[in-house]
């Protein structure tokens, strides 16, 4: 008989006959993590045979045969595992051997097995993986600890680190000179007392700063920094590189700041967590060939983003409080720039300290107090900046 359009109408399906019992074997959609008991059907339609798999619940899957092949190592035990050679993660894991003899009566081709992936795409993504879980550890797990621990560090035991990490700074600059000579003729000292004291008027710290200038002459370094404890530590040229003692202040200011919000333990932590796990890594087992300039470096990497601009604006808010003017800050980061240039663009997402034109326009944002008393007086100033003498 004709269909209404003059063509023979396609047969319908027709189920070869299932020798025996069902057969059932486990099938996996690859969307779910879920194992389903299917019962297999061998179907022949228009479009050659296929495999009928009939879950529990839901649609019935129809797998064209000659595209059926063997997973290697994709089944437990003695299991085989089968899959498509159009790809996709659904799979057939049989473990009965009328269901095997059921696939393969099919078509003897269902034996052959799909080839892996090659020996170097499985190492690339087993060495991903490692890549990815060791970024996860670095920069997600050990500076979670590593703030933890800095807000509860016992008081002494934070001096005593930032002690030794004070002197390991004074090894790590020198280049494997001498230690840096810490400055200290007696009138530059007095100066930098009162400038310490003018600044941190107000600061609640349960140790006291201890600040120091130390000798870069031989290799100027022009920075600041703070460890643990309290401490901080001026290089000479710094204070050479300011046109008047304000910009020092504001210089100050901002490494008190970082004193202040745990920066400096924080950061040696994580430093020292992070480089003991490369160490290891690189076969260091002891640790002495990378953690023995850790306390040297973790100052040379610097500080996050967040945290130096955190710095910014309690050292604008700090010297508003004591009259002396934030803009300082935005003076002496200007020279820097005209001096060694900004960083832009792609750099200074990677960079330490945020580019330095933001943090002009930060500081100049912050508005200047009434004039009040200078940061030092005249011969103060000419005593600190001859305090290396």
């Amino acid at each position: 008989m004709s269909g209404p359009w003059g063509h023979a109408p396609a047969p319908e399906p027709s189920m070869a006959p299932d020798p025996g019992a069902p057969v059932f074997a486990d099938y996996f959609d690859g969307i779910r993590a879920l194992r389903q008991r299917a019962r297999l059907r061998a179907q022949t339609g228009d479009r050659g045979r296929v495999l009928l798999i009939e879950p529990p619940a839901g649609e019935a899957v129809r797998w064209p045969v000659r595209r059926i092949r063997l997973l290697p190592d994709q089944a437990p035990g003695g299991a085989l595992a089968y899959g498509l050679v159009t790809g996709g993660e659904a799979r057939l894991v049989v473990e009965d051997e009328e269901a095997r003899d059921l696939i393969e009566r099919l078509d003897p081709a269902t034996r052959a097995k799909l080839p892996g992936p090659p020996l170097w795409r499985r190492a690339l993504m087993v060495s991903a993986g490692g890549v990815a879980a060791l970024a996860v550890l670095l920069f997600l797990v050990l500076p979670g600890l590593a703030g933890l621990l800095a807000r509860f560090m016992d008081v002494e035991a934070e001096i005593a680190m930032g002690e030794i990490h004070y002197e390991q700074t004074r090894v790590f600059f020198a280049q494997g000179l001498e230690p840096l000579r810490e400055c200290g003729s007696p009138a530059g000292a007095a100066a930098l007392d009162a400038l310490t004291e003018r600044v941190a008027q107000g600061v609640d710290l349960p140790y006291d700063l201890q600040v120091a200038v130390l000798d870069d002459s031989a290799r100027p370094i022009l920075n600041a920094y703070a460890v643990a404890g309290g401490r901080i530590a001026f290089f000479n040229s710094m204070i050479q590189a300011a046109e008047r003692p304000e910009e020092i202040a504001a210089i100050l200011a901002h490494e008190i700041a970082h004193v202040v919000n745990d920066d400096p333990v924080r950061h040696t932590l994580q430093s020292a967590s992070g480089l003991a796990v490369i160490s290891v890594l690189v076969g260091d087992v002891t640790g002495g060939g990378l953690l023995s300039g850790m306390l040297g470096g973790a100052i040379a990497s610097g500080y996050s983003r967040d945290a130096e601009l955190a710095a910014d604006a309690f050292a604008a808010d700090q010297l508003r409080s004591v009259g002396l003017p934030p803009s300082a800050l935005g003076e002496m980061f200007q020279r820097l720039r005209d001096r060694y240039g900004d960083v832009e663009g792609l750099m200074e997402h990677f960079s330490t300290h945020p580019a330095l034109a933001d943090r002009i326009r930060t500081a100049d944002a912050a508005g200047d107090p009434p004039i009040g008393r200078p940061a030092l007086t005249p011969k103060q100033w000419a005593d600190l900046r001859d305090i290396c003498s």
